[in-house]
């Protein structure tokens, strides 16, 4: 009887394009104290509007990243995914709640929200022009990355400044001084003006 071998499956794109599991999880440990503080400073600034507990969000982040729900593309930084995946992912709860039918209260007639919202979520017309800012700020942030991505400091920059990050904040989120910080943010500008002379266009 011939010896009939299957093929060995083929390696789709997708798969060669994004993170393993084994990938993820490896970056999930590498997470030093210092991303871990920069990923809560980030959470923290999106659980307005949503019933999320501190630390639920980022960690609904990590699980998605793990589970592959959300997969991380090999050329974007694992920090920036996650900084990524909680802004949708808290965006995505935000309009599920203000959708939520207020159900009445059996004691007072009263009709009252489903859910006790941390903050109170932006109005319709102030959303569409935050979703607007973060397009621009996160197409900006993708092509310059492209000329930052290799250097750490400057890519945190860049990342901060796409999540509304600035002064005593941002100094923060990176873990350095003024000086510093100054430099790296002059460095950021010569390769701007060096690799965008007539500045940004969509």
């Amino acid at each position: 009887m011939d010896d009939i071998s299957v093929p060995p499956p083929e390696v789709s794109a997708s798969a060669t394009e994004h993170l393993t599991y084994d990938k993820v999880a490896s970056a999930l440990d590498g997470l030093t104290p210092l991303d871990l503080a920069r990923l809560d400073a980030v959470e923290r600034r999106y659980l307005g509007g949503t019933d999320f507990a501190e630390g639920d969000l980022l960690q609904e982040a990590m699980c998605s990243a793990l589970f592959e729900e959300k997969r991380c593309p090999r050329i974007t930084r694992f920090i920036a995914f996650l900084v990524q995946s909680m802004r949708n992912i808290a965006g995505h709860r935000r309009d599920r709640l203000q959708q939520q039918v207020p159900i009445e209260d059996v004691t007072t007639g009263e009709r009252k929200s489903k859910f006790e919202l941390k903050a109170s979520g932006p109005s319709p017309e102030d959303a569409a022009i935050r979703a607007e800012q973060d397009r621009g700020a996160s197409e900006v942030c993708a092509a310059l990355n492209v000329h930052y991505g290799a250097d750490e400091e400057m890519s945190m920059v860049l990342l901060g400044w796409e999540n509304d990050m600035r002064g005593e904040t941002l100094r923060d989120f990176l873990g350095v001084d003024q000086a510093r910080l100054d430099y790296v943010i002059k460095k950021i500008r010569r390769i701007a003006r060096r690799e965008y002379p007539k500045g940004w266009r969509r």
